[in-house]
């Protein structure tokens, strides 16, 4: 028989301002410029104040450089759809088949695969255009597609994007084609041995398909501009420099404007006699009132948590050297700064600190600590750095597998399970050993 109990639970139930303001402390420098634009288009009571000077970042980087090296790929000023589009122009296609190529380079995901069946393609047309389309013109379109530059475009999937290539680029590599077309599974997971036994190819011949194969473009879409054709910047929120041996925080402001309450509707509210114009400005006033504060009281808690950390983490702002990285949890800084975890969490999450030592995100600032044989504390980073150093230096023939990491990282004294080594193994973006080993 069931017995029913009355439980008694406390639950903080948050205002609507105070999750304004969590929103707004968990909002990055570069989209802060953003919401305070759209709450001076949104309220006429909030206005720019002109007289305060702006503070501008030191400098810019590029999204996911250091150093403010340029990236690798460098974006084309147009984009994928116009590039194909302009295509067909040469082409003299009927306006009934040129309409169907349209709507499948519109239909293309962002790598330009084509993973959608023509039946559902079909299906849309019908819906948002009213037309009734037959699978056999769209395949007359699809085909017509996968003509185009770049090569493998329109591809249901990377399978298809390869064998595509390599019929136009290299036709006369037979053994490249069978292998991807029958064996694609195999190719992929390195099962070399499955394939020369299968294949019939020699080690020599299996590595120069694989060396072929590198030269395939893998992803269509790769080097055309993004959809806002605008370079993605970095702005950092914190900067933090040495000078005179100490250490100096800044918090950056980017191109956010500086914001006042508005002088006119000030006087208006003192002014007016109606009812509902003196309620209506009244709120208006009061919510200007609420975001210029909650904007000033942002900064303050960013700046009180970000002071938390430094004298945390002094030494390791003075040298960048990862191994005086101390271990720091979350909590660590919230029984520091007497503020709730969550509040911690969204200062660090999606924000940039710059140091001379380069730019990262302040969540990485935070690990956990690994005690070692010898007593000494040592942030779990040290373990997940040394892992990447073995797997560098590795014999790819045969790579490391998680159990042999273990044994080497029990060399240094990193004395943890095979399980924890497969976890950190991950966290870094590492393959298995198998995908690690090449011919």
């Amino acid at each position: 028989m069931n017995k029913q109990r009355l439980v008694q639970k406390q639950y903080q139930n948050l205002s609507p301002q105070q999750i304004q303001f969590l929103s707004l402390l968990q909002t990055p420098i570069v989209s802060l410029e953003k919401r305070i634009e759209e709450e001076l288009e949104n309220n006429p009571a909030l206005e720019e104040d002109e007289h305060e000077e702006i503070n501008q970042p030191l400098y810019q980087k590029k999204e996911g450089i250091n150093n403010f090296e340029e990236n690798q790929i460098v974006e084309k000023n147009e984009s994928l759809e116009t590039y194909l589009i302009n295509q067909l122009i040469d082409l003299n296609l009927e306006d009934d088949i040129k309409f169907l190529v349209k709507y499948l380079i519109n239909s293309i995901d962002k790598n330009g695969f084509l993973n959608r069946d023509l039946y559902s393609i079909s299906s849309d047309i019908l819906i948002n255009n009213n037309e009734n389309v037959e699978e056999k013109k769209l395949n007359e379109a699809l085909i017509i597609l996968k003509s185009l530059e770049p090569i493998g475009i329109g591809s249901k999937n990377l399978q298809e994007c390869l064998l595509i290539q390599l019929k136009k680029r290299f036709p006369n590599e037979e053994d490249a084609y069978n292998i991807i077309l029958h064996h694609y599974s195999s190719f992929s997971n390195k099962n070399y041995e499955f394939i020369i036994k299968k294949i019939g190819l020699s080690k020599i011949e299996l590595r120069k398909v694989y060396d072929l194969i590198a030269k395939l473009k893998p992803i269509p879409s790769a080097g055309f501009a993004s959809q806002s054709n605008t370079t993605k910047y970095i702005y950092s929120d914190f900067t933090i420099s040495t000078i005179n041996n100490e250490i100096e925080l800044q918090i950056n402001k980017a191109n956010t404007k500086p914001i006042k309450i508005s002088n006119y509707y000030t006087s208006l509210l003192n002014e007016t006699k109606d009812s509902k114009t003196k309620d209506f400005l009244s709120k208006k006033i009061e919510q200007a009132n609420w975001f210029k504060e909650a904007i000033i009281k942002r900064e303050h808690t960013l700046k009180i948590v970000m002071k938390a950390i430094i004298k945390l983490q002094e030494e390791y702002f003075f040298s960048g050297a990862e191994s005086d990285l101390k271990p720091m949890k979350l909590s660590d800084i919230s029984e520091m700064v007497n503020m709730d975890i969550s509040t911690i969490s969204r200062v660090s999450n999606s924000k940039y600190i710059e140091t001379q030592f380069g730019t990262f995100k302040v969540k990485e600032l935070f690990s956990e600590a690994y005690i070692k044989e010898s007593g000494e504390v040592i942030s779990t980073k040290e373990i997940k750095n040394k892992m990447k150093e073995l797997i560098a230096i590795e014999n790819k023939l045969s790579p490391l597998t998680d159990e042999q990491l273990t044994h080497e990282l029990s060399k240094h004294e990193f004395n943890i399970a095979r399980r924890t080594v497969s976890k950190y193994r991950e966290i870094l973006n590492i393959k298995t050993a198998k995908l690690r080993r090449e011919i």
